[in-house]
């Protein structure tokens, strides 16, 4: 709660060693959640996101994303073998144990918070010319659409050298670049804006002994940096919880949550691009032609594209828990939980790429809406047994369990929009041939279903030894192969409870534990690859609508088994330090992956299990609590995290390639899943300007020359093996100071280099330092930047590749969130007779600086449009 964040992802950044959150665009985006690693070969989040529990209901990611963070009460990581083989099949990437706020017996308290605050347009990256230094690029690069050029003396010497007003042509042009040198527009400011963050919260709670309930309801809304770009969400919750009788206890729980985001950001069109390609002698005059937007103005620029996704959710759930014979305890959890994704995407008739397009006015304007539904149904009831008898404790268990998903998307693209219509029903359903439009569905229902035993044994709390097996039926797989197991053993040994240690003031802590398993996982696959699976084509034969293949199914299909190995250490020490370190191995086996096959076969991919990856990693945390005293307290927390990722066999290869013509490997025995590849740079050859290369056999290789599977390597990881975070903890009398800082590094990122320009994109705006970094000319030494002119020969090596120069270090420090707050004395409470039970005012801040070497935009998405925005917000909090 001390980060003013929307997304309750990106708040837990940094807070537990190996777990990794990654910001992956701009505001709304959904970003990366990664446990010890990704664990399979496929990318995204469906083969690589860890299982969801929120009060033991299993939901989904999205419904993770909506939750208010102030109805959390604990969240537990769950990534060791034992751990997460309580969970089956469905757990190979471990586990967010998540447990809501409930009510408590005694009075009823309302409590009411208001954040507020404003947005940062955040770092600014790449810095781009000032208007002297671009005009002087123009001229070098000798393009006549540029006006560097176009009114330069060596323009005018070179095309107008016989005439007789040769002279006052050369000063008027000095007189106009003279002109524009003056101008400095700088479009960071101009198009990027500061704005508001605002988060209301009410929440109420108390009860009786026998009934206890907490409601709340939530509004935030935050602005992007991009005009266009925002997000607003309301959430509400209700938990009631009941003692039946003084054996049986009831609970039940209502949430929901509404959220909409708006961008203008598209796949092939960002507002946010314009800051590398407008021209700093530019301005917003609305009717002056751009010169980096030939034939359009300023006001073209925009409305050109809209999106708007919209999230409505709303679960319910209930538990039973009954413990009327000592020792025994059966719980029963059920749940639904439900999720409707819209979104609206609208690339207006007036949009310029609309206008050239060639498509006649009638079928301008393109619309597509996406309605998705997620609905998961669990249940789950445990049955625990535990003795104890002497210095022996008995815990006997187990569970059966059923899961459900229904996804059932619609997928609309329209043409021919209405200016006063922009919606499906505006869309021209006459057209015919290319714009014709077109629809997409998909109806599908996996469920699962498990049974699972546990037993424990504990001697004297020093001895600890469990083991859990689950057997899980999965509806993908076919009939004779649904049935697939989850299990683990594991041991601990607490030293401090020996005799000798106990009571002990400076060692007041030591324990070791160990566990291992092996979980099938069938996480991101689907009916269609393992089983026929059909749906009906846009085709027909005469009258009847054709049946075709969603994909090619692979009959053979295994689940990937993930083997888990981990140990760790606590120590403590004077009540004041505590240690806590481990290492892991998961190791991914079956990894399965989409490869290519001949098309013959009518379709070109085939997913199938084809290797081995394997995960080792070492985990860290020190919490210290240097000062505890009455008046102050101070306390530090430094974790950190190493996880090394490797491909330890590909079956039947050691490099996989996803064609015959691609030199990039995939995948390669013994590099990480994630390599960046490319060719060794030698740099730029002082004659032809040309990059040359360092070939496989140490031969050099220009860059006209076509390079080979052998002269690329490997040049680093694009996943930062190394992450953690330092948090310092400070109160004094009642103030409190929080300070957290997150850091990552070991990764490396391409650098896209979209903005250097040569001859033919001369027209837009380019880096500060490409006259002098640039080779213009035989003899040019050092320089970072090629020539702007090369053949076609040359574009595949310069364009498709990175190579050893073209990469930087994504290492980055960020301070991620400060908070200072005072609580109101006790005797101010006083005077107000028990009315005010707690008030508080705090400075809360987030993304406040982030220190790297990575040259472009945002060191932790590899974007220049997506960073996270400096949040500075004002913090009241009042309890009645």
């Amino acid at each position: 709660n001390n980060k003013p964040v929307m997304d309750m992802a990106l708040a837990l950044q940094g807070m537990a060693p190996g777990l990794i959150v990654t910001n992956k665009g701009d505001l709304g985006s959904k970003p990366e959640i990664r446990i010890r690693g990704t664990s399979s070969l496929r990318e995204g989040d469906a083969a690589n996101e860890p299982l969801y529990v929120l009060d033991g209901q299993v939901i989904s990611s999205d419904a993770f994303l909506t939750l208010n963070p102030n109805d959390i009460k604990e969240i537990k990581i769950l990534k060791d073998a034992a751990a997460c083989a309580l969970y089956g099949i469905k757990a190979a990437n471990g586990v967010l144990e998540i447990t809501s706020q409930r009510g408590t017996a005694g009075k009823m308290v309302y409590s009411y918070s208001f954040s507020g605050g404003v947005t940062l347009r955040g770092r600014r990256g790449v810095k781009m010319m000032d208007s002297k230094e671009k005009l002087e690029l123009e001229r070098r690069l000798g393009n006549t659409a540029t006006p560097g050029y176009r009114y330069s003396e060596d323009y005018y010497r070179r095309y107008h050298a016989n005439d007789p007003n040769l002279a006052a042509l050369i000063a008027q042009g000095k007189q106009k670049l003279d002109s524009l040198a003056n101008i400095n527009t700088d479009w960071f400011k101009e198009l990027l804006r500061n704005n508001f963050y605002q988060e209301h919260n009410l929440s109420a709670k108390g009860g009786s002994e026998q009934t206890s309930f907490y409601a709340s309801l939530n509004y935030s809304q935050q602005g992007g940096r991009i005009p266009g770009n925002d997000i607003k969400r309301v959430t509400a919750r209700l938990s009631v919880d009941q003692e039946i009788t003084s054996k049986l206890y009831a609970s039940l729980s209502v949430n929901g949550g509404y959220s909409v985001t708006n961008t203008p950001n598209g796949t092939t069109y960002s507002p946010t691009d314009l800051i590398y390609q407008l021209n700093p002698y530019e301005t917003k005059d609305v009717n002056a032609e751009l010169v980096s937007f030939p034939g359009r103005t300023y006001a073209d620029l925009f409305n050109q594209y809209s999106e708007k996704t919209s999230d409505k959710r709303a679960g319910i759930s209930g538990s039973l828990n009954y413990s009327g014979i000592k020792g025994l305890e059966i719980a029963a959890v059920a749940g639904v939980d439900y999720v409707l994704s819209e979104n609206l995407g609208i690339t207006p008739p007036t949009a310029y790429s609309e206008l050239t397009s060639g498509a006649d006015e009638r079928e301008r304007g393109i619309l597509t809406k996406d309605k998705n539904t997620k609905m998961n149904l669990s249940s789950n009831v445990r049955v625990t047994y535990n003795k104890m008898f002497g210095k022996h404790d008995l815990t006997l268990g187990a569970n059966f369990d059923y899961y459900s998903d229904h996804v059932d998307n619609l997928g609309i693209t329209g043409y021919g929009l209405s200016k006063k219509m922009q919606s499906p029903s505006g869309v021209n359903q006459s057209i015919e041939g290319n714009r014709k439009p077109s629809f997409t569905s998909r109806n599908e229902k996996t469920a699962q279903l498990g049974i699972g035993v546990l037993a424990g044994y504990s001697w004297n709390g020093i001895y600890d030894l469990f083991g859990t097996y689950k057997s899980d039926a999965s509806s993908v797989l076919p009939s004779d192969k649904r049935w697939n197991s989850a299990w683990a053993v594991g041991g601990g040994w607490t030293l401090s409870n020996y005799s000798f240690l106990r009571n002990n003031g400076t060692l007041t802590e030591l324990k070791l534990k160990a566990s291992y398993g092996c979980t099938a996982s069938l996480q991101g696959v689907s009916p269609s690859s393992a089983v026929a699976t059909f749906q009906y084509s846009e085709d027909t034969y005469g009258n009847d609508q054709l049946l075709s293949l969603v994909g090619l199914y692979n009959a053979d299909l295994k689940p990937e088994q993930t083997i888990d190995i981990d140990a760790g250490i606590t120590l403590g020490l004077w009540n004041r330090v505590t240690l806590n370190a481990g290492w892991y191995r998961r190791r991914t086996k079956d990894a399965l992956l989409d490869v290519p096959i001949p098309a013959s076969n009518g379709f070109t991919t085939l997913r199938r299990n084809i290797g081995i990856l394997e995960n080792n990693g070492i985990e860290g945390e020190l919490f210290v609590k240097m000062v505890d005293r009455p008046k102050w307290r101070m306390s530090g927390r430094l974790s950190m995290a190493y996880n090394q990722n490797k491909v330890v066999d590909l079956y039947h290869t050691d490099r996989l390639f996803t064609s015959e013509e691609s030199i990039v490997p995939d995948f390669e025995v013994g590099k990480s899943y994630d390599m960046i590849y490319g060719p060794i740079s030698l740099g730029i050859d002082p004659m032809t300007g040309l990059p040359v290369f360092k070939g496989g056999d140490g031969r050099e290789i220009s860059a006209i020359e076509r390079l080979t599977r052998d002269d690329i390597v490997a040049l680093g990881h694009s996943t930062p093996p190394y992450s953690g975070s330092f948090f310092y903890s400070l109160s004094y009398g009642n103030f409190d100071l929080d300070v957290d800082f997150y850091f990552v590094f070991g990764g490396k990122k391409a650098y896209s280099f979209s903005y250097v320009r040569g001859f033919d994109n001369a027209r837009y705006n380019a880096i500060v330092g490409q006259v002098n970094n640039m080779w213009f000319q035989e003899g040019d030494e050092g320089k970072i930047y090629h020539r702007p002119y090369y053949s076609s020969s040359a574009v595949d090596n310069l364009k498709l590749y990175a190579n050893s120069r073209t990469i930087g270090k994504s290492d980055y420090l960020r301070l991620s969130s400060l908070s200072l707050r005072y609580r109101l004395p006790y005797k101010w409470i006083e005077k107000t007779k028990n009315v005010i039970q707690y008030a508080s005012v705090a400075f809360q801040a987030s993304n406040l600086f982030t220190w790297t070497h990575y040259k472009e935009s945002d060191p932790e998405s590899g974007s220049l449009v997506g960073t996270q925005q400096p949040v500075f917000t004002l913090k009241l909090s009042v309890s009645f």
